[in-house]
C-alpha cells in the first residue's frame, strides 16, 4: 500500500508558524507533518482520506459496521453471492443484511465510498501544532539560555508526540460503538 499524504502541507505548516512563505527548511517541515499525521492517523484510528474498494466486514445478528463517514455502498456479497438490492439496507453507517448467515464467522465483502473528502479543522490543528513542536523544538528542550537570554519552550516537553488534551480530541473519530449481542 502506498505511503499516506501527510495532512497538512508545508504551506499551511509556514503560516502556522507565522513565518514568510518558502522560509521553512522543507525536509523537516515535510518529516515533522509526515511524523505528526501518522501519531493522528493512529490515535484516530483513521486515515482521514476518502477511498473507494471492498472491505470484508463481520456480520453480527444482522448488522455490519461500516467505517464512516459513508458516502455510498455499491454493492454486498455474503458467501460469495451477491445479494439483490432488497437483500440489504443501509442506516447511516450500518448496513443491515436481509437473511444473515447462521456461521457467525461469516463476513460481508461490502463495496463502498467512505472516509473524509477534505481533513476536518481540528484535525488539521492538531496535526500542525505536534508538527510545529518538531519543527520548533526539534531536540524537546524546556529550556535555552545564552548568556542573560533564556527561552522556555514548554514546562513539560511534549516534543512529536500527543498531548493528552489532543488524543481527547481526536477520540471521537474512534469508533466506538460496542456491538452486543442479545438473547444468545
Amino acid at each position: 500500500m502506498a505511503a499516506l499524504p501527510p495532512l497538512a502541507t508545508i504551506e499551511q505548516l509556514e503560516d502556522w508558524l507565522q513565518v514568510p512563505r518558502g522560509s521553512a527548511p522543507i525536509d523537516t517541515c515535510t518529516l515533522a507533518l509526515q511524523v505528526a499525521s501518522a501519531l493522528v492517523r493512529m490515535e484516530a484510528r483513521t486515515t482521514f482520506t476518502r477511498r473507494t474498494g471492498e472491505l470484508a466486514l463481520r456480520i453480527v445478528d444482522g448488522l455490519v459496521r461500516l467505517p464512516g463517514p459513508v458516502v455510498s455502498v455499491a454493492s454486498v456479497q455474503v458467501a460469495g453471492q451477491l445479494l439483490p438490492d432488497t437483500g440489504w439496507w443501509r442506516e447511516g453507517e450500518e448496513l443491515w443484511v436481509a437473511c444473515p448467515p447462521r456461521d457467525v464467522r461469516r463476513r460481508a465483502v461490502v463495496t463502498l465510498t467512505h472516509g473524509f473528502e477534505t481533513v476536518p479543522d481540528d484535525v488539521l490543528g492538531i496535526t500542525l501544532d505536534v508538527a510545529s513542536r518538531g519543527c520548533v523544538n526539534p531536540l524537546s528542550l524546556r529550556q535555552e539560555s545564552t548568556g542573560q537570554r533564556s527561552v522556555t519552550f514548554a514546562t513539560e516537553t511534549l516534543a512529536m508526540s500527543l498531548a493528552q488534551i489532543e488524543k481527547d480530541k481526536l477520540a471521537r473519530y474512534r469508533d466506538q460503538r460496542p456491538v452486543a449481542r442479545w438473547g444468545r
